[in-house]
């Protein structure tokens, strides 16, 4: 089971934009998983937006993985931002490699 961490800021629309940051869903590491996410961003204009979407599924390379992610922020103050970046990486252990670790 493992989390991603994930920051950005998001579109500008309405004179303004939101920075955002967060932590995945703790989910396996099983080939084409995603993550949940979901949060609320910075506030700015006086307002904040709420977000939730799943990331797009693991991208592997040299043995560690990220993810791609994209979504819509929920209306507040009449409008909405969107908002899409990607996951820091997950390193796994280096014990699941080597099966002495107990």
């Amino acid at each position: 089971m493992h989390t991603h961490y994930f920051a950005g800021k998001t579109s500008y629309n309405d004179d303004h934009w939101h920075n955002y940051k967060g932590e995945t869903s703790r989910d396996p590491d099983v080939p084409n998983h995603t993550h949940r996410m979901s949060g609320h961003t910075s506030c700015d204009d006086g307002h904040t937006h709420e977000y939730c979407s799943v990331t797009g599924p693991a991208i592997y390379v040299d043995g560690k993985h990220y993810h791609m992610y994209c979504g819509v922020t929920k209306v507040a103050d009449r409008h909405v931002h969107s908002y899409d970046a990607a996951t820091s990486f997950y390193f796994p252990p280096l014990c699941q490699e080597d099966k002495s670790c107990k």
